[in-house]
């Protein structure tokens, strides 16, 4: 049984489950490898330094974040020092870096028991960084440089971040056949009371682009917005948000609901209330062209058409595939999608086998393991 290695910069359980790492984990778990993943359990010491959840063991190491600056940076060279010597001393076959923020503390770890490294890049971590700072972004731009050669392998979350990377497996952020197939929990049409034709809004509650929403579903009267979310991280005040944005509907005449945030197994019962699904841009307009929203792949599942922007790695599924819309307003694609029932279908079925053939967990567990088999196979001896 070969040993595996995760390191990751933040709590992999708390305050949610970071799901890429976590289908990761179990997916080698269930094809036989033993998993730990090494967390830094940043602001919160009350969690306990090691557990196992579902065959995957989780060990915390603790770094405090302080307020100032100078501090910040000696608590991330202490975690990213504790998470290299716990990884090592665990003599793994493979260390797993998730994000650029643990790769040389991956490759640390990696020199000590001569195992191999997988770099796994969630975001364009630099440009991230630059969005901050632009010092930070050339200091992590530079690190990349630095570690990067030194992985074995590179997987990331889009064919557009794989391109920037200079090559890598691309392992999107889907849900398994499993999840998508579990019958219904509840009916959030008759519990909610809605209406017309439905067009979801699934993310945090950001005033600008609700309002933008409110204002397209204002002039779209078959149309009712069903938005799920809380706040952003790290915002108070959610319910004054939510009145703010209520009141805001009822003064433009859009009809909407307001869900509130829902716990991730009731998810799929939000999707299959809706007609459609009004993709958010989520990110920065400079991370915007390498991110895949989980929320397309998740509305191609429950085959419901996607309206998306026209961000490069978003716009090429969806147009590749025929199942939805690719806009820069909101209205047009509103307007089109409301009044024809049997576009919405067609696009919803295209979309669904797309996801099944190509896009689903499933799909990418198989090259997860295919690529640590390659990585690991015994070479040939001549």
């Amino acid at each position: 049984m070969s040993r595996v290695a995760m390191l990751l910069g933040h709590d992999l359980l708390e305050p949610t489950v970071d799901t890429r790492v976590w289908r990761e984990a179990l997916s080698l778990i269930g094809a036989g490898y033993e998993v730990t993943v090494f967390c830094w359990a940043r602001r919160d010491d009350s969690l306990p330094a090691e557990e196992i959840r579902d065959g995957v063991r989780v060990r915390r190491i603790f770094a405090s974040l302080d307020s100032w600056l100078p501090g910040r940076m000696l608590a991330f060279r202490s975690a990213m020092r504790q998470l290299a010597e716990a990884a090592a001393d665990e003599l793994p076959a493979v260390v797993h870096a998730h994000d650029l923020e643990t790769l040389p503390a991956a490759c640390r770890a990696a020199e000590e028991c001569d195992a191999k490294v997988i770099f796994d890049a969630h975001e364009d971590w630099p440009l991230l960084e630059r969005v901050q700072g632009a010092a930070l972004g050339a200091w992590f731009g530079w690190q990349q440089r630095r570690w990067l050669p030194r992985a074995d392998t590179v997987v990331t979350v889009s064919p557009e971040l794989a391109k920037r990377l200079g090559g890598a497996e691309v392992l999107y952020n889907s849900e398994p056949l499993v999840v998508v197939k579990a019958p219904a929990g509840e009916d959030l049409h008759a519990k909610l009371g809605l209406g017309g034709v439905v067009a979801g809004y699934i993310g945090a509650l950001r005033r600008r682009i609700i309002e933008q929403l409110l204002d397209a579903v204002a002039q779209v009267p078959e149309a009712t917005l069903l938005v799920v979310g809380g706040p952003p991280k790290g915002r108070a005040g959610y319910a004054g948000l939510q009145e703010r944005l209520e009141a805001y509907a009822a003064r433009v005449g859009a009809k909407a609901v307001f869900a509130g945030p829902l716990a991730y197994d009731r998810m799929g019962d939000c999707y299959r209330a809706c007609d459609l699904l009004l993709v958010g841009h989520y990110v920065a307009e400079p991370l915007r062209h390498a991110a895949v929203p989980k929320k397309l792949l998740d509305a191609m599942a429950y085959s419901i058409p996607a309206v998306v922007g026209p961000y490069e790695a978003r716009r090429a599924i969806v147009e590749r595939h025929r199942c939805g819309l690719v806009a820069d307003d909101w209205l047009a694609p509103l307007h089109k999608l409301v009044g024809d029932a049997e576009l919405r279908h067609e696009m919803g079925a295209r979309g669904a086998a797309a996801w099944r053939a190509q896009y689903c967990w499933d799909r990418m567990e198989e090259r997860l393991l295919a690529l640590y088999a390659g990585l690991l196979a015994a070479p040939e001896v001549p």
